[in-house]
């Protein structure tokens, strides 16, 4: 018998065609949910970036608390405009191609058509070299960890038509035996991919020789020991909105405005002067745009450390600490420096800082020139190695008995999605869930044979936004 995966790649295309349309249709339809509950100043006000929305007769500041409220209380709403979107798509295949939002409606039919066929085959030629026959190659193993690798990168950069980039994206990293995930947008790309040493460095060749991507050079590509078998999803290549989700609208707030870009050298002067002088301390302040899971297992030393959970809610997390940067220096960093481009970029927006700054190449590059700088113990990663040693300080702690740990593993609650530092002595004693009370409840649940919510207590009960002083 066929392997399931086997099978699934063999579904007929008309299903997979319904499929992909029924999840087109959905996303289309929620967004209009969205769209039509924001609130529009009249042309006399002055245009401000941060969006409120109004529905069932209530007031929703963040994308994140309006796209939950929705969710949670109109996707009936949502079904029925979804089949409409279905029946007014389904008169012609060429409609198809209108909901990604990289065509121009006023294209002609045959253009479309075009696009549409690109969409589902690589449009580029055998041969070039942003797409290299490798059929002949000795790539390697894979999964090899001695002799493999993983590379972080991004480039903003105007994408008129991403879904093509996509479709190269994936083809480039299926013939490399990469895996990870790679994010697309008319905002240009964000990347994590793993494989063989040998491929990776191809990898890397090809996207530089991409006529979008041929002024990177080699440095803003981050490298780190590891292989595809830390991507256990396998590869993931999507078109998205943002590259970096935010949730505040590109045309409102575009990486064109970010701070400006400090080197490592330039960053770490300037961390020292700020550590060693005390006058300093009242007009800068180096922020981690990182999240609370992230920073809790690895820090500059003096920074401030949002305890945020999630990067959607930094406009909201500026909005609510105007006041702490009033008229000061504001030095910004993340694990590779995508997040400072938007975010920085936001914290500009309310014009109440002298200045603002961003670590060029995030902590990865920091880490790189100063090992043993003042980035103390593990830099955070988005894949199942969930972290990159920096140095031999420890600064976790378990969340049991506080001893010193910062080796995450998934919280043991089928429901949750928490991570958890469990140190060896509280995981052998079956200590191994992000809290006792989400132990308990998935034991009970189990007994009762019914399934939990996937928020658990220690997560709703944590403040969303905390107000620094």
């Amino acid at each position: 018998m066929a392997p399931v995966t086997e099978a699934k790649q063999s579904l007929n295309p008309r299903a997979q065609r319904a499929r992909v349309l029924r999840q087109l249709a959905k996303k289309q339809a929620f967004g209009q949910l969205v769209r039509s509950c924001e609130l529009h100043p009249d042309d006399s006000q002055q245009f401000q970036c941060t969006k409120k929305w109004n529905c069932c007769g209530e007031m929703f500041d963040s994308t994140a608390d309006i796209c939950k409220h929705v969710s949670r209380l109109h996707h009936d709403k949502v079904e029925e405009e979804a089949a409409k979107v279905i029946s007014s798509l389904q008169i012609s295949d060429v409609k198809i191609t209108k909901l990604p939002r990289t065509l121009n409606s006023e294209e002609p039919n045959n253009s479309r058509k075009e696009k549409s066929v690109a969409v589902n085959k690589s449009s580029e030629p055998e041969g070039v070299s942003w797409l290299p026959d490798v059929s002949n190659m000795d790539l390697g193993d894979p999964n090899d960890e001695r002799h493999g690798l993983v590379t972080l990168f991004y480039k903003y950069c105007e994408v008129d038509r991403p879904k093509e980039l996509e479709v190269w994206q994936r083809d480039l990293c299926t013939r490399l035996k990469l895996t990870g995930k790679v994010r697309v947008s008319a905002e240009g790309i964000n990347a994590t991919v793993g494989g063989s040493s040998q491929a990776v460095h191809i990898y890397i060749q090809a996207v530089r020789a991409h006529p979008l991507f041929s002024h990177m050079i080699a440095e803003e590509f981050k490298l780190s020991p590891g292989s595809a078998r830390h991507f256990p999803g396998g590869l993931k290549v999507g078109v998205y909105q943002e590259l970096v989700p935010m949730g505040v609208d590109s045309s409102c707030v575009s990486f064109r405005e970010a701070g400006v870009h400090l080197s490592a050298e330039d960053f770490h002067e300037m961390l020292e002067q700020h550590l060693q002088t005390e006058d300093d301390k009242d007009s800068t302040v180096f922020v981690d745009c990182r999240n609370f899971y992230e920073s809790r297992i690895g820090h500059f030393l003096g920074a401030v450390a949002p305890d945020i959970r999630k990067f959607s809610y930094w406009p909201e997390y500026v909005d609510k600490n105007t006041q702490f940067f009033q008229d000061k220096t504001v030095v910004m960093f993340c694990t590779g420096g995508i997040r400072c481009e938007k975010g920085s970029a936001y914290l500009k927006s309310k014009g109440v800082c002298k200045d603002v700054l961003q670590l060029e190449g995030g902590i990865h590059k920091y880490m790189e020139k100063y090992p043993n700088g003042y980035f103390r113990g593990k830099l955070f990663v988005f894949d199942d190695r969930y972290a990159i040693p920096a140095n031999s300080d420890i600064v976790g702690k378990c969340f049991y008995c506080k001893d010193a740990w910062d080796e995450y593993k998934p919280c043991s609650s089928a429901h949750c999605h928490q991570l958890v530092l469990s140190c060896d002595r509280c995981t052998a004693a079956g200590r191994t869930a992000c809290c006792r009370e989400c132990q308990l409840q998935a034991a009970g649940a189990l007994a009762q044979g019914v399934r939990c919510r996937e928020e658990c207590a220690c997560t709703k009960g944590r403040r969303r936004i905390p107000v620094e002083t």
